[in-house]
C-alpha cells in the first residue's frame, strides 16, 4: 500500500538517527573551564578515570611541597575537592536531558487474539503498531527548551566554581590571620607572665595591695584563655581548608607563611566597579539564560496546548484466514484539558524570571558599591593602624622605658605599655584580615559573581534549580 511505503521512508531514517544518538557526560565542561580560567586564572579538572587524573595528582603533589599561597590553595581545591567534582555531574544530567529531548517516542505494539465461542474454530488475530507522529513536529521545540536549560546549567556551574574558589581564598586568609594572631597571643601571655612575676615579688615585699595583685593575675588568666581560643581557631580554620582542598593523611602537613600579606601599594581600581560588575556578571548571564529557558518552555506549551500527542500507525486483523490491513489514528479530544494550566504556568514562570532579572541587576549595582566602600574603609583603617597607631605605641613603649630607667615609673607600667602595644598589633591584624576579605569580595564581583556573603548566589542557584524542576512537570 502506498501510504505504508511513504511512512516507512520517513520512519526508518528517524529510527536510525535516534539510535545513533549518544550521551557525552563531559559535554559543556570545556566551556565551564574556559569561563573559570578567564575570570579567576585557575584551571578546573574533572576526574574521569583517564591519564589526566595522574597529571592532576602530580600537580597536587608539587603544590603541596612548598609553602602554600592563597592561589595555590584555590588551585588545589579545584583539582581535588570531591564535592566540586560531584557538581560537574550536573552537566551530564543536562546533556542527557538534551539528548532525551531529541529522541522520538518509542512506537507502541499491540496484539490481541480472540477465539470464537461457542463451537471453537480458528482464532482471530489483531495486530497494531502506532507511534506519536506529532513528535516529529514537536522535536525542534523540545530540543530548543533542552538546549536553553543546558546553557543555563553551564552558566550555573561556572558560577558555583567561581564561588567555590573565593570560598577557599576566604578560608585561607582567615587561617593566616588566625596563625598570625596565635603568635601575638603567645607574646601577650609571655608579657603578662613577666608582669605577674614582678607583681608577685612586689606583693610579697608589701609594695602593692592585694587588689592590684589580683588584677594582675586576672589579666594573666584572661590572656591564657584568649590564647587557648586562638589555638582552637587555628586548628578549626586548618581543618576547614583541609575539607575545601580535599586533603587527608600526610597531605594535611602543608604550611603557610603564617602572616597575612601587607596592604598593596597600588589599590584596586574601583571607579568603574559598578559598570564592570554588570558587564561581567555571571549571575546576570545565568538570569538571562533562565529567561530564555522560560520563553522556550512557554512556546512549547502553547504549541502542544490542545493536542500534546497523537498516534498514527497500522492495524492488521485476520478473520477466517484472511488478513485485513489499514491505518490507525489516535488523538485526544481536548474537551476538559485544553492546556490552559500548563500555558498559564509557563507564562507565570517567564514573568517571574523577568522580574528576578531586573531585581538582580539592581542588587549587583548596590552590592558593588557596598563592597567598594567596605574595602576602602578596611584599607584606610589598616593603614591608620600601620602608619599611626603602631608607631605611636612603639614611641610610648620607648618613652616608658626611659622613665623606667630613670626610676620614674615602675616595672608594671612598662609591662602594661608593652601589652597595649601588642593589643594594638592584634587590632591591626583583625583590620588587615577584614581588608583581604573585602578585597576578595571585590575581586569576586568584578569577576562576575555576587559574593556568597550577601546571600544572593545561593538563592539564585536554588531558584533556578527549582524553576527547572517545575518546568519539567
Amino acid at each position: 500500500m502506498l501510504w505504508l511505503s511513504n511512512a516507512a521512508v520517513l520512519f526508518f531514517p528517524l529510527v536510525f538517527l535516534s539510535g545513533c544518538t549518544t550521551v557525552s557526560l563531559n559535554a559543556g565542561f570545556p566551556e565551564v573551564g574556559a569561563l573559570v580560567e578567564e575570570r579567576s586564572g585557575l584551571q578546573v579538572f574533572w576526574h574521569n578515570g583517564t591519564d589526566l587524573d595522574k597529571q592532576a595528582a602530580e600537580k597536587l603533589g608539587w603544590l603541596l611541597e612548598n609553602k602554600l599561597t592563597v592561589d595555590d590553595a584555590a588551585q588545589i581545591a579545584l583539582l581535588n575537592n570531591r564535592e566540586l567534582q560531584a557538581i560537574y555531574s550536573d552537566l551530564g544530567v543536562a546533556q542527557a536531558d538534551l539528548v532525551q529531548a531529541g529522541l522520538l517516542s518509542n512506537p507502541i505494539f499491540d496484539a490481541s487474539i480472540k477465539w470464537p465461542i461457542p463451537g471453537g474454530g480458528r482464532p482471530d488475530l489483531e495486530l497494531a503498531a502506532v507511534m506519536n507522529f506529532l513528535d516529529i513536529f514537536y522535536l525542534p521545540l523540545r530540543r530548543r527548551v533542552a538546549t536553553a536549560r543546558f546553557e543555563e546549567a553551564k552558566t550555573r556551574i561556572g558560577g558555583l566554581v567561581l564561588d567555590f574558589a573565593v570560598r577557599v581564598r576566604t578560608a585561607f586568609y582567615v587561617h593566616q590571620a588566625n596563625e598570625q594572631m596565635l603568635e601575638l597571643r603567645r607574646t601577650i601571655v609571655q608579657t603578662l607572665t613577666g608582669s605577674f612575676d614582678v607583681a608577685r615579688r612586689l606583693h610579697e615585699a608589701g609594695n602593692i595591695t592585694d587588689l592590684d595583685f589580683a588584677r594582675e593575675r586576672a589579666l594573666l588568666e584572661g590572656g591564657k584563655l584568649a590564647l587557648r581560643s586562638v589555638e582552637v581557631a587555628v586548628r578549626r580554620s586548618r581543618e576547614d581548608l583541609n575539607i575545601l582542598m580535599g586533603l587527608w593523611g600526610k597531605q594535611t602537613a602543608w604550611q603557610t607563611d603564617q602572616r597575612l600579606p601587607e596592604i598593596p601599594q597600588q589599590p584596586i581600581q574601583t571607579e568603574d566597579i559598578e559598570r564592570v560588575a554588570l558587564s561581567r556578571s555571571v549571575d546576570l548571564l545565568h538570569a538571562r539564560q533562565r529567561l530564555v529557558s522560560a520563553g522556550e518552555q512557554l512556546g512549547l506549551n502553547k504549541a502542544t496546548a490542545l493536542i500534546a500527542e497523537s498516534h498514527l500507525g497500522a492495524l492488521g486483523e485476520r478473520t477466517e484466514g484472511a488478513w485485513e490491513v489499514g491505518p490507525v489514528l489516535e488523538f485526544p479530544i481536548p474537551l476538559f484539558d485544553q492546556g490552559q494550566a500548563r500555558t498559564g504556568r509557563a507564562a507565570a514562570e517567564l514573568r517571574r524570571a523577568q522580574q528576578e532579572y531586573y531585581a538582580l541587576a539592581i542588587r549587583v549595582r548596590a552590592t558593588a558599591r557596598a563592597i567598594r566602600d567596605r574595602m576602602e574603609g578596611a584599607r584606610d583603617r589598616a593603614l591608620y593602624y600601620r602608619d599611626i597607631m603602631l608607631p605611636l605605641q612603639e614611641r610610648i613603649v620607648h618613652e616608658t622605658q626611659l622613665h623606667y630607667n630613670a626610676m620614674q615609673l615602675g616595672p608594671i607600667q612598662l609591662l602594661r605599655a608593652r601589652e597595649q602595644q601588642i593589643e594594638t598589633a592584634v587590632a591591626y591584624i583583625e583590620t588587615l584580615r577584614d581588608y583581604w576579605l573585602a578585597r576578595g569580595d571585590a575581586g569576586q564581583i568584578m569577576n562576575g559573581r555576587l559574593p556568597a556573603s550577601v546571600g544572593i548566589a545561593s538563592a539564585q542557584t536554588g531558584g533556578s534549580r527549582k524553576m527547572a524542576d517545575q518546568a519539567g512537570h
